[in-house]
């Protein structure tokens, strides 16, 4: 319906509050710093993954390097909550092909989660042992409208390895509001893929600090686990501030005289 009613100031990014991500990095020197709550609710658990803490730094125009860890806390039904460090996740991201604002942007963004507390894992809420996450995301724009996707593999030690897609796109209302959505979808081993839709958005504070919140529930999935609550609370800082890729210009020709 955004798509519909605003079709000039469409655009599209991925990345907090979304699940799927998209080519952008942060600009070289420049720091994108996440911090965030994420709350999840199925039939047999409450899990909430805060606070979170997404770093991001960006070397040169193209690549992206990532540290990402929470504080776990999960209660089972009738259970009492247990808490601990969650599993950290390191990140390189490569944009091999175009920008923010080109028609087309294309990256890589391999990532391994290992685990930093035992704990958790011991008692069955994390995977014991490392995955790595291999994923390409690819933007897509034509006039005021672009497109997000994301797809990957994931390799996991101790468990069934699994695919990761999504799509995302946005909505720029005024200069410092975009309203976003999202559809993904998780799948591992054999089991139903979970199909999650997600809508949110983000409200830029300051030059630096932008608001975060999205709400979402699977659509699909196994009915014990599936979602009924996926919410995203956050902040994003940007240090020393939001990075400005420019178009780069084709000089005039210099007429000469005959």
């Amino acid at each position: 319906m955004v798509l519909v009613l605003f079709p000039v100031a469409a655009m599209a990014q991925g990345g907090p509050p979304m699940i799927t991500d998209d080519p952008d990095t942060p600009g070289p020197g420049y720091w994108e710093i996440n911090v965030v709550t994420i709350l999840q609710k199925s039939r047999l658990e409450r899990r909430l993954e805060g606070p979170l803490a997404d770093i991001n730094y960006g070397v040169g125009r193209r690549i992206q390097l990532k540290f990402e860890m929470p504080w776990l806390s999960v209660r089972e039904t009738g259970m009492p909550v247990q808490a601990g460090p969650g599993n950290a996740l390191l990140g390189v991201k490569w944009r091999f092909l175009g920008q923010e604002g080109w028609r087309i942007a294309w990256s890589i963004y391999p990532q391994l989660e290992i685990n930093t507390g035992r704990s958790m894992a011991q008692q069955g809420f994390l995977d014991e042992g490392p995955a790595f996450f291999i994923p390409t995301e690819l933007t897509f724009q034509t006039g005021g409208f672009e497109i997000n996707g994301e797809v990957g593999r994931t390799f996991v030690q101790s468990g069934d390895d699994g695919w990761s897609f999504g799509v995302s796109t946005e909505a720029e209302l005024h200069s410092r509001f975009e309203l976003l959505g999202e559809v993904h979808g998780d799948r591992s081993g054999t089991a139903p893929t979970e199909l999650i839709v997600n809508v949110g958005a983000r409200q830029q504070l300051t030059r630096r600090v932008t608001f975060m919140v999205a709400v979402g529930r699977s659509v699909h999935g196994a009915p014990d686990e599936r979602l009924q609550l996926r919410l995203d609370v956050g902040l994003q800082f940007n240090l020393p501030h939001r990075y400005t890729f420019t178009r780069p210009t084709l000089s005039k020709p210099v007429a000469r005289p005959h």
